[in-house]
């Protein structure tokens, strides 16, 4: 597999509820908790197994602010992983970049219960951030989820 992906630092706001309460914390938190020491090609990050409706994906976590910047950013190869899963510490609405991305992606956004907020396509940009298409969900989203393009299943996100 080959991929790449980069997140922009484009209005990384953090939001709530209608109600003006934090989202719920669910399983898929308590799987990327329990990560554990990912293999090549991601070294420095973290794996775990998480479901889009039927099917099982083995993932690498970024979790954190220089992870999530990172992403899949100049990346040729996923090794045996399904994709990169996002974690935020809340809602938010940050924008995405393939800058220095060789392969199309898929991408789908999820709310803190797993619910599909969004999903799109996102082309290849051998450019820098500013040069290239920046991509947003419709709504504000608590994880991210990039696959190869086409590998993304439908469904919900559960851990």
């Amino acid at each position: 597999m080959a991929a790449g992906v980069a997140l922009a630092a484009v209005g990384g706001a953090a939001l709530l509820n209608d109600n003006g309460a934090s989202p719920p914390s669910t399983g898929i938190l308590a799987r990327a908790a329990q990560a554990t020491a990912a293999s090549a090609p991601f070294p420095d990050l973290t794996e775990t197994e998480v479901s889009v409706g039927e099917a099982r994906l083995r993932i690498v976590v970024a979790d954190d602010a220089t992870e999530r910047t990172q992403g899949l950013r100049a990346r040729a190869d996923l090794g045996d992983y399904d994709g990169m899963l996002f974690v935020f510490d809340a809602q938010s609405e940050s924008a995405f970049t393939m800058s220095t991305v060789p392969v199309a992606l898929d991408i789908g956004f999820f709310d803190a219960a797993g619910r599909s907020v969004d999903r799109l396509r996102m082309k290849p940009c051998a450019g820098t951030e500013s040069e290239c298409p920046i991509y947003r969900s419709s709504g504000p989203f608590r994880f991210a989820l990039e696959t190869l393009a086409g590998d993304l299943p439908p469904g919900r996100l559960s851990g």
